[in-house]
């Protein structure tokens, strides 16, 4: 089975090399790397030229942003299976793709196979995120995303979605990833693999600039228009909002109790997870007594 692994980057002097080198160190052999290069200025195309690591295809040139670039990536893609590997995220370990690929192996029905990944946080230090199974997948939509660091498509689901809409400058993966979701001839399932290592602060990690695109996108999609799914969006809402709302209560109320004494050791990432995780329970508990009557 072939892996085609798409490399999509422009300006990354610092960062391309790491991608490069998990490339590289990969277990699982049979893998076609193709690198996509917005005419860097930085020195980023001497690292691609001479690094130990030679991709099967580089190109580098002016494209008309993320998602143009990816789909010259998907165009020259000859695998079995497409990953897409940015600049500055890398495999988990040597053996993520061979582990993912077994995987799917054993599972021949599938088509879409995304696993979970590390996400590496700008303050320090890291969490393995584990996205909702494939049941749940266009419920996790909504208010989230799968991973497309974390994803392995057959050539056919690009086949039955196409290329990536290019009208989307942030989140263009999002609407890929909602078209695969609502066509019910595309299987999903979800790997207990840990696939890829990416960083927050890109361009997708800006809410005030992606967030009014994802709205957009989900406005757009005919998927998400039904009654149902409507009434679905709009709980699903409240949950969050609750459990942002229950979180700024927690963390004022700590921050009370300091009082002079400075600010309270505050586990922030527990803290968050347990809060909403409280908050949806609640919820949950409350529009189903609402519904009872």
């Amino acid at each position: 089975m072939k892996i085609s692994v798409i490399t999509i980057c422009r300006n990354v002097h610092d960062g391309i090399g790491r991608t490069l080198e998990s490339v590289a160190q990969q277990s699982y052999q049979n893998i076609e790397h193709i690198v996509i290069d917005g005419a860097s200025t930085d020195g980023t195309l001497d690292i691609l030229k001479n690094h130990r690591h030679r991709p099967a295809v580089l190109i580098s040139e002016p494209d008309g942003g993320i998602y143009d670039a990816m789909n010259k990536g998907l165009a020259r893609a000859t695998g079995d299976l497409i990953h897409f590997l940015n600049a500055e995220d890398w495999f988990y370990d040597a053996r993520a793709v061979e582990n993912a690929v077994r995987f799917i192996e054993r599972h021949p029905q599938g088509d879409l196979f995304y696993g979970d990944i590390e996400v590496r946080l700008p303050e320090g230090g890291s969490v393995i995120h584990t996205p909702q199974e494939a049941d749940k997948a266009a419920e996790a939509m909504v208010c989230g995303c799968l991973p497309h660091q974390g994803t392995f498509a057959r050539r056919a689901v690009f086949d039955r979605t196409g290329p990536f809409d290019t009208r989307w400058r942030v989140h263009a993966d999002y609407d890929w990833f909602l078209k695969a979701i609502a066509d019910p001839s595309v299987t999903l399932m979800h790997m207990p693999v840990t696939v890829a290592s990416f960083g927050l602060g890109g361009t997708s990690s800006n809410l005030a600039k992606g967030q009014p695109e994802v709205y957009a996108i989900q406005n757009a999609l005919p998927f998400y228009q039904s009654e149902a799914w409507l009434r679905r969006r709009i709980e699903l809402y409240q949950e969050s909002f609750l459990a942002v709302r229950l979180e700024n209560a927690e963390l004022k109320r700590r921050l009370a109790e300091a009082g002079t004494g400075g600010l309270p050791h505050i586990p922030w990432r527990r803290l968050a997870r347990g809060l909403a995780r409280r908050g949806r329970d609640r919820l949950r508990r409350l529009l189903r007594r609402l519904r009872q009557g």
